[in-house]
């Protein structure tokens, strides 16, 4: 089975036990916070992926990270990995649960790279694009900076990307002046 197909699973099942038991929010703050730990330590992503490490061992350590951190309801769930050796999906299954509650929620995710650091006006003037792009009203961007990109933005809207930046438009003046 594909590890799509596993993390979505997995991420259904935890989503719909949350909504039953009215914690989603508290579920959701605990898949965001596993995903941004398992982002910010390679270590903890390659533990949990080793063959070599005992699926016990594994759930021990993940106790003593998480047990403080987040809800009963999402340490069973980390459980459950561990007891059917599934530990590698965690961040993935994490990842899936995000993207069930923003499709439930109807939050839009967005990601805008610009040059320099957005101003409240332009960024405004983008979460509007967003919205008449997705049709959605609850807009969540993500800003990076990229000093490579001269001036303008691209932005990332699902499976869409929008590159107005002064660098792709050198590159495609360049290309045009090469071919004629």
């Amino acid at each position: 089975m594909s590890d799509f197909r596993v993390a979505i699973r997995y991420a259904k099942a935890v989503f719909e036990l949350a909504i039953e038991r009215n914690s989603l929010e508290q579920i959701h703050k605990d898949m965001k916070y596993i995903v941004s730990l398992s982002k910010g330590s390679p270590d903890l992503a390659l533990m949990l992926k080793s063959p070599v490490i005992y699926s016990s061992k594994k759930l021990q350590v993940l106790t003593q990270i998480f047990e403080s951190e987040v809800d009963a309801l999402t340490m069973q769930f980390m459980q459950l990995l561990c007891r059917k050796n599934r530990e590698a999906f965690l961040a993935s299954s994490a990842a899936e649960f995000i993207k069930l509650y923003n499709k439930h929620n109807g939050i839009q995710l967005a990601e805008v790279t610009t040059s320099m650091e957005l101003t409240s006006e332009l960024r405004a003037q983008i979460i509007d694009n967003v919205k008449k792009i997705s049709g959605k009203d609850k807009i969540e961007l993500s800003e990076k900076v990229d000093k490579n990109l001269i001036g303008g933005y691209i932005l990332k809207v699902d499976d869409r990307q929008i590159d107005d930046s002064v660098k792709t438009r050198l590159k495609d003046l360049r290309k045009d002046l090469v071919l004629n």
